[in-house]
Formats: structure tokens, C-alpha cells, sequence
């Protein structure tokens, strides 16, 4: 008979000092667990608690296996000494060595007893989805071991601040493992104190109950991924039951030498085993289920409990043992699905014209990744350059050739970045002309500024027509997509008070380089909303939507479409590419792919 769990107050302070203790008042705290599969974890991350401290959290968290086998140990210890006092001893220290492996080794029986019937409910329908689930939750995902509200107001922030503080503490203690999975906290209703708070649980809208179970989850999302047991590492003691099993051995020799030598005379021992070396041999035969003579009645018992001990040992290694390979080929498994993720995870694919925009880009990226070194690659007979990991993602830059016709234009180069990348998505950036000038056009525009367009308007498709009068117009027939909206919510949100100024509106796409008031202001009556104007846009459309794959423009503003000069298109390349890499990161596909 023992506590199953040790004293309150002894679990609320190791709590508490671990950082595990969810504290809102005296009449509203929680305490949470770690998963048990991320046990030597956790023991790792508590090292800088105070020894006392750590020796409390082991003897509370070792409790159950400390408890039915204490009384044993402690009578094995007494008994060595005793066994090597003197003759006079050496009963009590015998009634004492049997005593505690009797009970080592009834321990042992039932904990296999109630390991086999436990496999044994599991394959059967007798084990409860209760059961099943409990120990699904306790093994690899954190719990509410204790929860005490006397409000019921309290109940359900005390549940989101219990879910966000596992959050926390898995980010700062715990290595990223993908074989656990995605996170949530999993509270029973028994673990609720007071009745009048068990009814009220079912009604919480922080709580998701589990069908046919008495188990809710905290934090639990449609991204759930369940976890990999086989790549879990499982418990092992292979070390302490080879030492306990040779150390029983041992001590059981020597006792048993000492048996023999009292029941014998030191000239007519004859074959019965009165040395060390001799009781060790006669107590391994034991362990063949052979039982040599002669011996005394103890003897006889110690080689009993040896062919009990010793096969139950081996069958506790045995089982460890398979546990172990199928953990290692397991994480092996894990291990080729990170690097497959890794060559095919995100990539975003960057598209710029001249040399001063990709250079642009090139500097934006190096400032963000410390030790960043371009490198040459492919997509297929395009050259690219890939500028690392940023964001969660690959990122590839290509440079177009002007325009959207002709060998090594934009639909070539899109073409060929989707096929051989397949990218997440597509940025065309460089510079534009602006149609929003502060001085010229009385808007907010200035040069250097950035723009994120919301619409494409390709102006090449069009039809010229004469009016009754004589007069000429033009009719666009181009077609007039969107940017991704997802993409354009996260640069609207990146814009807001962003210095350069970053502008939104509709942008104008046609096969002409504008340097003419009067095509300016005619490209200005086409779209009055348009807030800028560039050439190759369309090509990149054209192949995106192809391929179904979103894309956005970000452009700065070098010139105003008349008089244009080489002077701003450096700072206008440089601060439309730096608004890109601050996109991306903002967007962070990594975490959009992991959502745990």
C-alpha cells in the first residue's frame, strides 16, 4: 500500500519553481505536466534549478516506481553488510535478501503481469476510448494535472493562459521534434475541483470535448498533426536491469556460499557449492531451469527466485531492445522526410529586369541574412541566383529581359522558374514611372517611393475606333486581374506608416518605355485610378495564371514617365526590394507549413 502521488504542497512548489504553475489567485491556479515522452527533455531544461529543487522534481516525478519497490531496496541494503559482519549475521541478512527479492521480483511479475494484459486490452474492445486517449494525452502532450476555480468567470482564461504558458515552455525548454507533432494541452474533468465547476467545463468555449471520452482539449486547430509514436524515444533501462540482474546474481552467490559452508564440514563439503565461483555456476544453472543437489533449503529458494527473476529480466530487455530499433528506423524515416521537405519546401521566386534592380534585391537580402553569399543555379536553361533561406523559404531571383515578347522576356523566364522551382509564389519587382506625382499631378507620390499594385492593367490590348464625328478613341480589352489577395492583406498591413511611403492602387502594363507628356497623359485618361506604369507585368500574368500561381507587383518610383533620367533608379530598386524581403519575412512560410 503506498500514495500514488506524493503530498500537495511538495507538487504545487516543484510546480511553481519549474514555471508550470498557471497562477491567476489563490481561487484561480492550475498546474501542468509535461508529456511523459519528453521527460529527459524537460529533466535537461531544469538543470539551473537548485540541486534540492531537482531532487524534489525527481522524487516526485519517480514516485510510482520509487514506492512498491522501496521496502526491498532498503532491506537489500541493510542485509549486504549484515551478510559480511559475521556467521552470526548471516540469517538475518538471508531473511532479508529474500524478503526484498521476493518482492523485487513479485513487483516485477505483476508490473509484466499488467504490461501483458494491458497489450492485451489494447487489441481487444475491452480498453475504453477513455483510456485510450488518457494515454495518448499524458504520453505525448502536455495536461492539467490540477485545476482549482471557485469562479466560474476564471475558468476559461485560466484554460487559454494553461494552453499559451505550455506554449511557451515547449519553445523555450523543449528541441523543435516534429515526431510530437502538433501541440494542445488536454485537461480531464476529474482533474476540475468542485462539482459545480465539472458541470460548466462542457459549455466553455476555450474547451473542445473528445467524443466518448471524459477528456477536452485546449489549443487544438484544423492544422492538427498527430504524432509519430515509433519516432518518440522510448523509455529505457536496459543499463539499470543488467546491473540489478548482476548485482542480484552476485549477492545471491555469496549467500549462498555461506549457506552451504555452514551446513557442511570443512572436510566433507563435497560437491555442493561452498565458494563464490562455485555458487555463481550452480545459480546459473538455475537460470537453464536446471536444478543440481546438494543444497540447503535457502539455497534452494534463491535458485527458485532466480529462474523466476532472471527470465523476466531478459524479456524486459528484449522488449526494450525492439522498442529501440523501431525507434531508430523511425527517426531515420524522419530524418529523409525533413531533407525531403527541405528540397521541396517553400520557395518564392523573384523577378527583376536590369542589373541595378537585381543587384537591389541581392543587397536587400544580404542585409537580412548574416553571411548570405549568392549562388548560381537553374531553371532549366534560365540562369537564377539563390539568395539562401529567408522567411521559411527558398528564394530565387531570376533577371528578365525587357518587355514580353522575344527570346528571354518575362513569360520565358516565369515559364521557366514554375516548372523547375514550382514557387509559392511570384514577385515581379524593380522600378516604375509614377502617375500620382506630387508636383506634376497634384497626388502623394514622390520619387523613391513604393508601389504594391492591386490590379494589372495590360493597355497593349486595345481597339482603336473612329466616333460619327471623325474624332478617334480607344477601347481597352486587356484583361485586368488582381494580385493575391492573401499577399496583398500582408503588404497592406507591412505599409502602414512605412517610410519610403508605400502606395496601393492599380498599375498599368504595356510593351512601351514612356518617356512623353502626351503618352503619359494618355495612358493617365485610359485609367484614372492607375497609380503607376511599367512593361513586363503582363508577361509575368500571363504565365502565372497558366500555372495557378499567385503572384504580386512592388515597384519604386524612379521617374514620372517624361524626362527620365538614371539618377533615383538605385534607391527606387533598393527600397521597392527591401519592402519584398520584409514581406516575405512578415508572411513566413516556414511557419505556415508547420503551423506546430
Amino acid at each position: 500500500m503506498f500514495r500514488e502521488l506524493p503530498p500537495l504542497p511538495l507538487l504545487l512548489y516543484l510546480a511553481d519553481r519549474e514555471g508550470r504553475l498557471v497562477w491567476r489567485s489563490a481561487q484561480a491556479f492550475a498546474v501542468i505536466e509535461p508529456p511523459i515522452a519528453r521527460r529527459a527533455d524537460w529533466k535537461r531544461a531544469m538543470k539551473w534549478l537548485p540541486r534540492r529543487v531537482r531532487a524534489m522534481g525527481w522524487l516526485a516525478r519517480n514516485w510510482q516506481l520509487i514506492a512498491p519497490p522501496g521496502p526491498a531496496a532498503i532491506s537489500l541494503i541493510i542485509a549486504i553488510p549484515l551478510a559480511l559482519i559475521s556467521s552470526e549475521t548471516t540469517w538475518a541478512a538471508a531473511l532479508l535478501i529474500v524478503g526484498g527479492l521476493g518482492l523485487v521480483a513479485a513487483d516485477m511479475v505483476v508490473g509484466m503481469a499488467r504490461l501483458i494484459w494491458s497489450l492485451l486490452r489494447s487489441t481487444s474492445a475491452d480498453m475504453s476510448d477513455d483510456d485510450i486517449f488518457g494515454n495518448e494525452v499524458r504520453g505525448h502532450h502536455w495536461t492539467i494535472t490540477f485545476f482549482h476555480a471557485v469562479v466560474p468567470h476564471d475558468i476559461d482564461g485560466l484554460c487559454i493562459d494553461a494552453s499559451r504558458r505550455a506554449r511557451k515552455l515547449t519553445k523555450t525548454f523543449m528541441p523543435d521534434d516534429s515526431a510530437f507533432g502538433s501541440g494542445y494541452v488536454g485537461v480531464r474533468a476529474e482533474n476540475f475541483t468542485g462539482a459545480d465547476v465539472r458541470t460548466l467545463v462542457g459549455e466553455l468555449p476555450s474547451l473542445q470535448s473528445v467524443p466518448r471520452t471524459d477528456w477536452f482539449v485546449i489549443g487544438a486547430t484544423k492544422d492538427f498533426e498527430r504524432p509519430d509514436h515509433d519516432a518518440v524515444r522510448p523509455l529505457s533501462g536496459i543499463r539499470l536491469i543488467l546491473f540489478a540482474t548482476l548485482a542480484g546474481l552476485g549477492v545471491s552467490a555469496l549467500l549462498v556460499a555461506s549457506f552451504e559452508r555452514q551446513a557442511c564440514s570443512a572436510e566433507d563439503c563435497g560437491a555442493r557449492p561452498v565458494t563464490f565461483t562455485k555458487a555463481l555456476v550452480w545459480i546459473a544453472k538455475h537460470v537453464y531451469f536446471q536444478f543440481p543437489s546438494p543444497a540447503t533449503v535457502p539455497s534452494q529458494i534463491f535458485g527458485v527466485l532466480v529462474t523466476i527473476l532472471v527470465p523476466v529480466m531478459a524479456a524486459c530487455i528484449v522488449m526494450t531492445l525492439k522498442w529501440r530499433i523501431r525507434y531508430q528506423r523511425a527517426r531515420r524515416d524522419l530524418m529523409y522526410k525533413a531533407v525531403e521537405r527541405m528540397a521541396h519546401g517553400p520557395t518564392v521566386a523573384i523577378v527583376a529586369v536590369n542589373e541595378i534592380e537585381c543587384g537591389a534585391v541581392e543587397e536587400a537580402f544580404a542585409a537580412r541574412v548574416p553571411g548570405l553569399i549568392p549562388k548560381p543555379g537553374k531553371a532549366g536553361a534560365k540562369a537564377v541566383t539563390l539568395l539562401g533561406a529567408h522567411g521559411g523559404a527558398r528564394i530565387v531571383l531570376a533577371q528578365s529581359e525587357q518587355g514580353t515578347v522575344g527570346a528571354g522576356s518575362m513569360p520565358w523566364t516565369v515559364d521557366n522558374l514554375i516548372k523547375y522551382f514550382d514557387p509559392t509564389f511570384l514577385v515581379l519587382t524593380g522600378v516604375c514611372y509614377g502617375l500620382k506625382a506630387h508636383d506634376l499631378d497634384g497626388g502623394s507620390q514622390r520619387l523613391g517611393d513604393v508601389v504594391v499594385a492591386t490590379q494589372l492593367c495590360a493597355v497593349d490590348h486595345r481597339k482603336l475606333t473612329t466616333r460619327p464625328d471623325g474624332s478617334q478613341y480607344e477601347i481597352n480589352r486587356g484583361p485586368r486581374p488582381e494580385a493575391a489577395s492573401d499577399l496583398l492583406s500582408h503588404a497592406r498591413a507591412l505599409g502602414r506608416h512605412r517610410i519610403p511611403k508605400v502606395h496601393f492602387g492599380p498599375m498599368l502594363s504595356l510593351n512601351t518605355l514612356v518617356n512623353s507628356k502626351e503618352e503619359r497623359a494618355r495612358l493617365q485618361a485610359l485609367n484614372e485610378e492607375a497609380v503607376a506604369g511599367e512593361m513586363e507585368a503582363a508577361g509575368l500574368y500571363a504565365a502565372a495564371e497558366q500555372a495557378k500561381c499567385d503572384w504580386i507587383l512592388v515597384k519604386g518610383i524612379s521617374d514620372w514617365g517624361v524626362q527620365k533620367t538614371d539618377e533615383h533608379q538605385a534607391s527606387a530598386a533598393r527600397h521597392a526590394a527591401d519592402f519584398v524581403a520584409d514581406l516575405i519575412a512578415q508572411i513566413d512560410l516556414g511557419a505556415a507549413a508547420n503551423p506546430h
